[in-house]
């Protein structure tokens, strides 16, 4: 019998990302044992693992709607484990974040909006899903060296953490160090912290409530004495003109946009620093 390999040469040898490997072994999908506090996989265990037959990959129309009554059920254990059979079935951070979560996030918004629910049942969901990305997170955090700060903040008043807290651990997911100061954050208290970040990339600023423009504009005068990338997104704003009206940033219109916002930054810095 050949010696075990790592987890790393697992992923790499299926095309997936480490944590995903991970979570194979995890759940029991694929046998491994631990040696010297690192799980290896036997050759034979790999290759019946390779041979096994390809399961039909999550309903992702359903998954949201699924994720949705859930969350608006309080059952973070139920919203939890959608989440996880996902991730065990191969979805990475990105997917189940921005393809389940985000959807089931924005169906609760929308029966909100439509009066199909009361403003309770929408915090339920909004608590709940918070407790779920506080469990989550540790599990698709990047590992090794990162690739330098983001800052992120909630402008005043606007009371939604969910989206930054989501785009925090995306980030991280991808190799970032990110601080993130959550909801209702004064231009001064993100303007501090930042000043104090040695190795700060870039800062995110969001907004999910509309009618707070004067409070953006007052933000981004703030941190234009950072000297640093200012990246600005959210549902408060019709569009990428509406954003940059405000003030001197690079305007977001999605999570995935600020995801790719910020690896540019990253890139450039790069390249100066060279």
């Amino acid at each position: 019998m050949t010696d075990p390999i790592t987890l790393i040469d697992v992923a790499d040898r299926l095309g997936v990302h480490y944590m995903t490997a991970y979570r194979y072994v995890r759940t029991g999908r694929l046998p491994a044992v631990k040696d010297s506090g690192q799980w290896r996989v036997f050759e034979n265990d790999l290759a019946a693992f390779e041979a096994r037959p390809a399961k039909a990959p999550p309903r992702k129309d359903l998954l949201p709607t699924l994720i949705e009554e859930r969350l608006l059920a309080g059952d973070e254990n139920g919203t939890y484990q959608l989440l996880e059979n996902a991730l065990a079935s191969g979805a990475d951070a990105e997917e189940v974040y921005l393809d389940l979560m985000s959807p089931a996030m924005v169906g609760v918004g929308r029966r909100w909006h439509e009066g199909d629910i009361s403003i309770a049942d929408e915090h339920v969901a909004t608590s709940t899903a918070l407790r779920v990305i506080a469990r989550l997170g540790p599990r698709v955090s990047s590992r090794g060296r990162m690739k330098g700060t983001i800052l992120l903040a909630t402008i005043s008043d606007d009371y939604h953490y969910l989206p930054t807290a989501m785009l925090r651990d995306l980030l991280r997911f991808r190799g970032f160090d990110v601080q993130d100061l959550g909801a209702n954050t004064p231009p001064e208290s993100i303007f501090d912290r930042a000043s104090g970040l040695a190795d700060l990339l870039a800062v995110g600023v969001s907004a999910t409530s509309s009618g707070h423009d004067h409070v953006m504009r007052e933000t981004l005068s703030k941190l234009a004495g950072l000297h640093v990338p200012i990246v600005v997104g959210g549902a408060a704003f019709s569009g990428l003109d509406h954003i940059t009206s405000l003030g001197p940033c690079i305007p977001s219109n999605s999570a995935r946009d600020a995801l790719s916002i910020f690896e540019t930054i990253h890139a450039e810095a790069r390249s100066k620093a060279r």
